[in-house]
């Protein structure tokens, strides 16, 4: 059922005259929605949820010696580790400097020795995988690690730039063994298992470099000298293509298997020296990853509508799905159980089998669980947008939480700490991937691109936070390693507000002053707050009061631009915990912490519905509660309810009354949160806020919610008491949530004069007002 709206609203002038374009876009898209969107499904008064869940695993490596360890190699999250088969897992990235991790080896003698290659070198723990310690850095991705069987302690190293790196002693010192190898980017390196001189280089087509051939190499004398081997399948001029995974066949070494990016599977009989292609069966030609065990075959494509699992028998010429739409980036499977195989996954942790490839269940037991760095609503659909660490991408639930979609085309896989929804443009949201810049969305978060990427306007790509201006489209501030950036052109172009702040300033938070964000606040790790009046030009330390300079999070009170928030960190400071409060505009500061647990606050929301509700995020204690300001705290619900205590990021749905926690393993949502003075019965009370106040841009957000289903009417009055508009009128509006975009314009479809308006809203429960201050575009 649709709210009525006034007839003025959807008069052709009045259409006519919405701008920007993007609100047409809005107010479309709550038309066809009914202006009125109501849900129940958070958990009501108890946390709900510990979605999403996902890992992209890059490799899978098995105890030689003990089948029940096992170590998987995660693109972002470092390196993850299961004593119990695969049953439940670890994340271990202790002394792990780079936690893209692409392939993970034990030595097969002593497996208490694991080896990791990652984007930025390759690290060594001797404790099976608990502690890491680099032994080689270098500035491109180590794809593949493989150990001499017999002489331990050569190893051998694929590089994507470097070449093939080889050690005599057991990782204490590397050099390059490329003699006679065309291409450097080399992403497999695969021994003869019975005469582990004999090695093949699988390398990417093109080259960097100098220029030479892709393909794959053979080297008789362990990588002293190279030689390419030909294509003989016909096809490819006679030149491999880009080899990604080479696996020997035990059975017979003369039998090898590579999978190539584009071309698909090659086989050779002979050791190399002829190649057939064997790709009848397949649905897509682009292969990563291959298994070979006994007489089974596996491999594994990337395609976007046809990826998933194939296999194949040793005496069968073809190639049958046994698992459809995964994103497959390594298989793994051992002469030990060979009914037995395992799959990593871009995006959906591991999947394995145990009955030769015909069924395939995914494993969680800890796997699969979700950093969630930051979060956000948009206010006029619900729609909750999150943000997660070390490469588990970024999510977006439409049901409050029940169930979260990845996002395409995402293709940065490292942490997202910033979030920003654009307050004007309908399908607009921001992303910051630290240490790859500003992403953005122009379809509410289904695909992304760097708008920035060819410009390089932004000079810091390290950015932890973003602030959009309120009411204003495109324009938002990003916070970067060195200070902040500007954007007004959503993020295509960026302009340093650096000022005068302090060299390499990295900013941790920042926060505006809603009715004039030229006056901001920021902080950092240890220096403090800063505050600038002039839109970043000058800066001032604004520090008196505070305990110590770590500053997690900042909040200007949406009602009162001179109360300021900020939260603090105990490192090497244990009185800096909780929340300090400034109430004349971060002059001086005093402690706002009372029933806070003594730990770090990560994050701080305000409920801009009942602005009284504070919420902060206990990195270690869960959620806390204010409805006074910061003059005290309690526990938001039952704790237990939370996935994690270590929350990180918050976002408050006021029109819902509920509040999201981003934790260490997911999301969880409560709703129905006691609100000062408002019925806490199952059932939303009446109430009416909106937001932003002031208001420079196009468009205010006006949010009311009913217990019961019953008349409606929201009207807007000038400081003269004239009604200048009537923004919703219904007979039996539905009980639960609404939401209605006021675009300054009066009931004839002309823009209303800056200054101070008065909206009523009249229910059947009774009558409630708020005012909100229009200023000049």
């Amino acid at each position: 059922r649709r709210t009525a709206i006034h007839p003025a609203i959807a008069s052709p002038r009045a259409i006519r005259q919405l701008a920007p374009l993007a609100l047409l876009v809005a107010l479309s898209a709550l038309g066809a929605a009914g202006l009125s969107v109501r849900f129940a499904r958070a958990g009501v008064g108890v946390w709900t949820g510990t979605a999403p869940r996902a890992k992209s695993i890059k490799g899978i490596a098995r105890d030689p010696l003990n089948s029940s360890r096992m170590w998987v190699a995660s693109f972002g999250a470092g390196v993850y580790r299961s004593v119990d088969g695969g049953v439940t897992w670890t994340g271990h990235r202790s002394g792990l400097g780079n936690t893209f991790v692409r392939c993970v080896t034990p030595q097969p003698n002593h497996p208490d020795s694991v080896f990791c290659g990652t984007n930025g070198g390759i690290f060594l723990s001797v404790d099976g995988g608990l502690n890491w310690n680099q032994i080689l850095a270098t500035s491109v991705s180590v794809r593949a690690i493989a150990v001499h069987p017999i002489r331990t302690g050569v190893i051998y190293a694929a590089t994507f730039g470097n070449g093939v790196l080889k050690s005599l002693s057991g990782g204490a010192s590397w050099s390059t063994v490329n003699l006679g190898l065309g291409n450097t980017l080399v992403r497999d390196v695969a021994l003869h298992p019975t005469k582990p001189e004999t090695l093949l280089a699988g390398t990417g087509t093109g080259s960097i470099n100098p220029p030479g051939p892709g393909g794959l190499f053979r080297s008789f004398n362990g990588g002293l000298t190279w030689s390419q081997l030909a294509d003989t399948t016909g096809s490819n001029n006679g030149s491999h293509g880009a080899a990604v995974q080479i696996q020997f066949d035990r059975l017979d070494p003369q039998r090898i298997y590579v999978a190539e990016i584009d071309r698909g599977v090659l086989k050779s009989i002979d050791g190399g020296t002829t190649w057939t292609r064997a790709n009848s069966g397949l649905k897509s030609f682009r292969t990563r990853s291959l298994a070979v065990v006994d007489t089974l075959r596996y491999v594994g494509t990337v395609a976007t509508d046809t990826s998933g699992i194939f296999f194949t028998t040793l005496n069968d010429p073809g190639w049958h799905l046994a698992k459809n739409n995964v994103t497959v980036e390594a298989l793994f499977s051992s002469a030990a159980s060979p009914g037995t195989a395992w799959a990593g996954t871009d995006g959906e942790g591991i999947f394995r089998t145990d009955d030769r490839g015909a069924n395939w269940n995914q494993l969680d037991g800890g796997l699969l669980n979700t950093m969630s760095f930051s979060l956000a609503v948009r206010p006029a659909t619900h729609v909750v947008y999150n943000g997660t660490g070390f490469g588990d991408q970024f999510w977006r639930s439409t049901d409050q939480g029940v169930s979260w979609t990845r996002a395409r085309f995402l293709f940065s896989h490292n942490s997202e700490h910033g979030l920003a929804v654009d307050p004007v443009l309908a399908s607009r949201v921001y992303l910051s991937a630290y240490g790859s810049g500003v992403y953005r969305s122009d379809d509410d978060g289904i695909t992304w691109y760097n708008p920035d990427s060819l410009g390089g306007t932004l000079q810091n790509l390290f950015v932890r936070d973003l602030v959009p201006w309120p009411g204003t489209g495109e324009r938002l501030f990003a916070g970067t390693g060195i200070g902040p950036f500007e954007t007004t052109d959503g993020g295509s172009s960026w302009t340093s507000r650096v000022g005068d702040l302090p060299p390499g300033f990295g900013i941790h938070a920042m926060a505006l002053i809603p009715g004039n964000p030229f006056t901001m606040f920021v902080g950092n790790d240890n220096l403090g707050v800063y505050k600038t009046v002039d839109g970043g030009n000058t800066w001032v330390a604004k520090n008196t009061g505070l305990p110590g300079p770590f500053v997690h999070a900042l909040l200007v009170d949406a009602t009162n631009p001179a109360v300021v928030y900020a939260s603090l960190d105990t490192l090497n400071c244990p009185g800096c915990y909780g929340v300090f409060k400034s109430t004349n505009a971060g002059e001086s500061w005093t402690p706002a912490r009372t029933g806070l647990p003594i730990a770090e606050v990560r994050a701080l929301a305000q409920d801009v519905v009942n602005p009284s509700v504070l919420f902060c995020g206990v990195y270690g204690g869960g959620v806390f509660e204010s409805q006074n300001g910061g003059a005290s705290w309690g526990p938001a619900a039952n704790q237990n309810g939370l996935p994690s205590l270590r929350v990180r990021a918050l976002a408050v749905d006021g029109a819902l009354r509920t509040i999201y926690a981003g934790t260490e393993n997911g999301v969880a949502a409560l709703t129905n949160y006691s609100v000062a003075g408002v019925d806490p019965k199952p059932g939303l009370a009446l109430a009416f806020n909106a937001w932003p106040t002031p208001v420079r841009g196009v468009a205010l957000t006006v949010s009311f919610a009913l217990t019961r289903p019953g008349r409606v009417t929201v009207e807007v009055y000038d400081v003269r008491g004239a009604r200048v508009r009537i923004l919703a009128r219904a007979a039996n509006e539905s009980a639960g949530p609404h939401t209605l975009v006021w675009n300054r314009r009066d009931d004839h479809g002309d823009e209303v004069a800056h200054g101070l308006y008065f909206l009523r809203l009249a229910t059947g429960e009774g009558i409630r007002a708020a005012r909100v201050v229009l200023l000049g575009r």
